[in-house]
């Protein structure tokens, strides 16, 4: 049976939680396998929204999660999530790697003073400790969960980040063990093999959601650095970092919103401002699940979409937040840049200075309750003309499959094509 990878084709924040939730409806196991804290997936049930920053949305579905090694284990936002969640949906089983790197304060205080070092350079990470936490796992420098349970000796590396670290954030090392061996106690129970977990699940005939966080512009190697996060976030990293092989992936769903978005700083090709980005922020809650920051927007991108699908050999295209450009007289497609062809440009300069072509297209009227309820009911062939020209004219672009369209909010807010 199959193992599912949703994977975010823009800059993140693609609505990739409304889509594991979606998917993951008769799945067995929801896994998350790169990114950390600073990844918000938000969800909207039929009593509440719920947003969940550790654990993935599918569990919603599943109610059984699994966190690999490739995620920066922060565990006190973990146990909120599992609280939240379990308010909302009843108990839900927790499996975490051992070998999942851990996130500390001082981690945390690192990377916002990181941040103000850089002065008007900031990259505009969201200082959940991300990126120091990776630093320190490539420079052998870091807490796994594992070292800190197995009662390893881990006071000569902490003295190793006090001697590194000492001179430029405050940093009691006594301080941060206690609290680190505090919080693993607590997760003890849930430690497990995660990789075994998940060929169990595939092997029995089960199907696995394997949920990405952020988005392939965010990628450490293939995104737009240094505007990027401290992971892969393509879908290869499904299988790096949950401990599986290739071979356990099946279908590869890219997640893209109608528009563009992007948080903090760094290039972005398409973006508008001005009454009509107003108009699109606001009916599309365009604010970060983390930080609460407005999203920039912008025009769907076909360029840079075009690029993301070929790097995540993406088979599906599940497109959100369709309702949100509803009501607009006209939308616009980036088709291409003026002038720059294959490959996609590699630099943040080369990025600024392109110039999108665009292809202006006819509006589709707005899409309310009760307009979302006939759609659901009757299906890709009731949507309006304009807004099927649209979707249309993103799988010629693309040559993939529009396969799913959301129409709104919910988790049932969807038309399958």
């Amino acid at each position: 049976m199959p193992g599912i990878v949703v994977v975010g084709l823009q800059w993140g924040d693609e609505g990739k939680g409304k889509v594991s939730a979606y998917l993951a409806r008769g799945a067995s196991l929801a896994v998350r396998f790169n990114g950390g804290a600073n990844a918000g997936h938000t969800v909207t049930l039929p009593d509440r929204t719920l947003s969940l920053h550790m654990l993935p949305a599918a569990a919603i579905s599943t109610k059984s999660a699994a966190i690999g090694h490739g995620v920066y284990l922060d565990i006190e936002e973990m146990l909120r999530d599992i609280a939240k969640l379990e308010e909302a949906v009843g108990k839900v089983g927790v499996v975490v790697s051992p070998r999942a790197h851990l996130v500390t304060p001082l981690q945390v205080g690192l990377d916002a003073k990181i941040e103000e070092m850089r002065g008007g350079g900031s990259i505009g990470t969201t200082r959940r400790g991300i990126g120091p936490t990776a630093l320190h796992k490539y420079g052998r420098l870091g807490l796994r969960l594992c070292d800190v349970l197995d009662g390893a000796d881990v006071g000569d590396l902490v003295k190793v980040w006090m001697r590194l670290w000492g001179g430029v954030i405050p940093f009691n090392p006594e301080e941060v063990l206690a609290k680190v061996r505090g919080l693993a106690e607590q997760v003890r129970g849930m430690v497990g093999d995660v990789s075994s977990l998940i060929r169990t699940h595939l092997a029995s005939g089960g199907t696995v959601i394997f949920e990405g966080a952020q988005g392939t512009m965010l990628d450490i190697d293939h995104g737009t650095y240094p505007y990027v996060t401290s992971s892969h976030t393509t879908s290869a990293a499904a299988a790096i970092g949950s401990g599986v092989g290739l071979k356990s992936i099946n279908i590869v769903v890219g997640v893209a919103k109608a528009y563009t978005t992007r948080v903090g700083a760094g290039p972005f090709p398409t973006e508008i401002s001005g009454p009509v980005a107003d108009v699109i922020r606001e009916r599309g809650s365009e604010y970060g699940a983390t930080t609460g920051r407005p999203r920039r927007i912008g025009w769907l991108d076909m360029p840079q979409l075009r690029y993301a699908c070929m790097l995540n050999d993406t088979d599906q295209i599940f497109l959100t937040r369709v309702d949100t450009l509803s009501g607009l007289e006209r939308v616009k497609l980036c088709v291409k840049y003026e002038g720059v062809g294959e490959p996609y440009p590699e630099t943040v300069e080369a990025l600024r200075s392109v110039k999108p072509v665009y292809l202006e297209m006819e509006g589709w009227p707005r899409i309310d309750e009760a307009e979302r309820e006939r759609l659901r009911l009757e299906g890709y062939g009731a949507l309006h003309r304009a807004a099927r020209r649209y979707l249309e004219k993103v799988e010629e672009e693309l040559g993939t499959a529009v396969k799913y369209i959301g129409i709104g909010p919910g988790i049932m807010d969807v038309i399958v094509k």
